[in-house]
């Protein structure tokens, strides 16, 4: 069985070529990577060139402009050959035999649409920590349900290998029939959210996901400089990222709620989220920031492109 592995990258040239060295390390033989290059200002594309240049394993891609994820993601799909996809982030290095225990998930589970490794911290102050066990949202509020957030990994449960979810950030496998029963990922999310959309297409459609403990990746977590750690965590450290943040959570809502929970968010819980995400920001003195969220808010909410 063949396994592309997809990566998304953009502008972290160093950390890219270490992410694909921990994949061509894997004992899973029958692998493809394809990089596809979100336009990068820095020197990605050499340094792809200069270390992975003869290896015929390793296909690059560089997007015309800056996409983002979805896009990007969608555009290594259409060129891999295998049998299942390994959509993968650049700050990840995974473990010689994740790929292996991720295809062993879907041998135990038939009907598994969605597997996913166990993403484990490495962040300062997270090192060693669980990211979850398992994802979900609240339909009343839109907010995030995981389970065992934050762990260590040595109190992962020794008698449970798998964890449900309705998908995955970071890292997860399909195959290919089923990214193309479900048609891939929405580009009109853009950035964010656009994985929870993908997971949950995939359990509507009938399929199951889970998340595979004995199948682990190291997450780097990525910090740019001049980044604020406190807004980082709430994932509204950039404008744009900040307003696509804020306008595709009621566009996930109003996608796969039902009609009253779409109420309860788009008229209770958004603007609640606009205060606080707004004086956070402000606190931060990123004025900015809060104006972003305000305005992806209303854009989410009159459902505007």
């Amino acid at each position: 069985m063949k396994i592309s592995v997809i990566i998304p990258t953009f502008n972290r040239g160093e950390m890219v070529v270490k992410c694909i060295e921990s994949v061509l390390a894997s004992d899973w033989d029958a692998l493809e990577v394809i990089v596809v290059d979100d336009c990068s200002p820095d020197d990605t594309a050499q340094r792809i060139a200069e270390r992975f240049g003869a290896d015929g394993r390793v296909k690059y891609l560089r997007n015309a402009k800056n996409s983002f994820q979805a896009y990007s993601r969608n555009r290594g799909a259409e060129i891999a050959t295998g049998e299942y996809l390994l959509f993968l982030d650049d700050d990840n290095i995974v473990e010689s035999d994740m790929i292996r225990e991720l295809a062993a998930c879907f041998s135990r589970h038939p009907k598994a649409g969605l597997v996913a490794p166990m993403s484990v911290h490495q962040r300062l102050g997270k090192a060693g920590l669980v990211w979850t066990l398992g994802s979900d949202f609240n339909r009343w509020t839109s907010q995030p349900k995981d389970t065992m957030p934050g762990i260590p990994v040595k109190s992962v449960p020794a008698g449970k290998v798998d964890y449900e979810t309705t998908y995955s950030p970071n890292a997860f496998m399909v195959s290919a029939k089923v990214f193309r029963e479900v048609g891939g990922f929405d580009e009109a999310y853009v950035q964010i959210f656009e994985e929870s959309d993908f997971g949950w297409r995939i359990i509507e459609a009938g399929h199951e996901g889970w998340i595979a403990t004995k199948a682990r990746t190291a997450h780097l977590g990525f910090l740019e400089p001049g980044c604020v750690p406190e807004l980082r965590q709430l994932g509204i450290e950039k404008p744009y990222r900040t307003y696509c943040f804020a306008r595709n959570r009621l566009r996930f809502a109003r996608r796969h709620f039902g009609f009253l929970q779409i109420l309860s968010v788009m008229f209770v819980f958004a603007p609640l989220s606009a205060v606080y995400y707004g004086m956070v920001a402000m606190k931060n003195m990123r004025f900015d920031i809060a104006w972003q969220y305000c305005k992806g808010t209303l854009a989410g909410i009159f459902d505007f492109r």
